[in-house]
């Protein structure tokens, strides 16, 4: 071993090697496969010996018989020296890549708060959001190359915080990988599949804002109608399983009418999605005295992207068990006009579109019912409330929505929805107004059952909550709400 060029050779090979810690236990002799050399091994010695030799061998030198040992390796390299005249630029090293993450994943500039997190919900947070930055696009990558990645547990997630559009989109614009043809075909699924159903839920709806026009009648498009089609970059990055409008008191039997002429129902659907089957009693007149929102109104559809359209219709901002209220008449008094899908319709000013989601963001998180359906932390909400703070950056009055909010009693939903979403998209919600809105105690951040009147608080922060695709399992307490559409089942109810 006292040539250079051998001790160089074998330093690499016990460098690569799995199985080889000592480079005075290697013999010429020795079959690089028995020094644990595997197939995908061998391209990173390869890469190596290019670039310690500063060289780049041929197709003509890349047989197996030269990797046969360590000496066939070795007399490959001082042949390919000595024969050589001209001196190759060093090459780029691609051990990082073909290495099978044995390494820790690098240290990027995320949030320390993640570094707690399964890979997946860390995969989740870098991958779920519209603006990767390359530290984003390291962490990716790197938990990509994570042989304890969970791809179906991710999936998974992403599917449960309806964010798999935006997901996909990331995949694809950033070159995220290595990702085999199977699953990159699965995201792109995914992401048509969202654009067909916006396409058609976006005709349907049409029909609705015009019919509602022609009758004068003033209801408030809420939500997603809105901020996908005007806040988000690409409609279908957005997914919506319904339109959801506000209409006072005085207008709700012509909007009921109206809907029931486009062939509207309340009830749920049937098991094959073919008719609406009516309420049940009981469910109607629980509704009736108890829930601010309508039984949603459903049609059943042949169209290939979804089954059934349905309109959610509330009357009021707050449950009555909340004891506070924000009717619709308060949001029609400072909407706004603009178009959807090319047709005219009102919706919330800036202020209460940012009061509304945030305020729904809350409700779902800490109410039972939204619990055990598994859909109480959706990260689709934070980047709602994210999107729309950045959106209006130079037209939301902070002055106008601390005045709503102490009018109506709702410091606490409205810094719940700040805070949280900063805990995932650190940096969008400005410090001054995360302190300007902080209340003094802040156990409540933690607390869920109260508007059912079962409070609870949960044992970890809201991160490891978020993360935690079975946190139902730990919860106290059943809601006694009665679910309108019996037979429709929530997707994240079960492990």
């Amino acid at each position: 071993m006292e040539d250079d060029s051998t001790a160089r050779v074998v330093a690499l090979v016990c460098q690569v090697s799995e199985s080889v810690a000592d480079p005075d236990a290697i013999r010429l002799d020795d079959e690089l496969r028995d020094l644990g050399i595997t197939s995908l091994l061998l391209i990173q010695l390869i890469t190596q010996l290019e670039e310690e030799f500063d060289l780049e061998l041929t197709e003509g030198d890349l047989l197996p018989s030269n990797f046969h040992t360590v000496g066939t390796t070795v007399r490959l390299v001082e042949a390919r020296q000595n024969g050589s005249s001209e001196r190759l630029a060093p090459r780029r090293s691609a051990a990082a890549a073909a290495e099978p993450t044995a390494n820790p994943l690098p240290r990027v500039s995320t949030p320390s708060r993640w570094s707690d997190l399964p890979v997946e919900a860390r995969l989740l947070l870098s991958t779920a959001r519209l603006d990767m930055a390359p530290d984003h696009v390291d962490l990716a990558t790197a938990i990509l190359q994570d042989r304890g990645l969970d791809w179906g547990a991710f999936l998974d997630l992403a599917t449960r915080n309806r964010v798999l559009a935006v997901v996909a989109r990331n995949f694809d614009r950033k070159h995220l990988g290595p990702l085999g043809t199977v699953r990159r075909s699965t995201l792109r699924a995914a992401y048509l599949y969202n654009r067909g159903r916006h396409q058609a839920t976006l005709a349907e709806w049409r029909s609705v804002f015009a019919l509602l026009r022609e009758r004068g009648i003033s209801a408030v498009a809420r939500k997603g109608a809105y901020l996908a089609n005007h806040v988000y970059p690409d409609p279908a990055l957005r997914y919506m399983e319904d339109l959801d409008l506000y209409v006072t008191d005085e207008e709700l039997p012509a909007l009921v009418e109206a809907l029931s002429d486009l062939g509207y129902q309340q009830g749920s659907d049937s098991p094959d999605r073919r008719q609406v089957v009516p309420l049940q009693r009981e469910t109607a007149v629980f509704w009736q005295l108890n829930v601010a929102a309508l039984p949603p109104f459903l049609r059943p559809t042949s169209d290939p992207y979804i089954d059934v359209f349905s309109i959610d219709v509330r009357r009021d901002l707050m449950e009555p068990a909340s004891g506070k209220s924000v009717p619709a008449k308060a949001f029609l008094a400072r909407a706004r006009t603009t178009q959807i899908g090319g047709e005219e319709v009102l919706v919330p000013g800036n202020e209460d579109m940012l009061l509304d989601i945030a305020v729904h963001l809350h409700r779902e998180a800490t109410t039972l019912s939204s619990i055990h359906a598994g859909k109480d932390l959706v990260l689709l909400r934070f980047l709602d409330v994210a999107l729309w703070v950045r959106h209006t950056a130079d037209a939301l009055d902070w002055d106008v929505l601390e005045r709503a909010i102490d009018e109506h009693g709702l410091a606490e939903e409205l810094y719940f929805a700040l805070h949280c979403t900063d805990e995932v998209f650190p940096g969008v919600i400005d410090t001054a107004a995360l302190a300007r809105f902080r209340p003094a105690d802040l156990d409540y951040l933690d607390a869920y059952g109260t508007l059912d009147g079962q409070p609870a608080r949960w044992g970890d922060e809201f991160l490891s909550r978020l993360a935690d695709r079975h946190r139902s399992a730990r919860v106290v307490g059943r809601s006694a709400l009665p679910r309108p559409r019996v037979q429709w089942t929530d997707d994240h109810g079960g492990r």
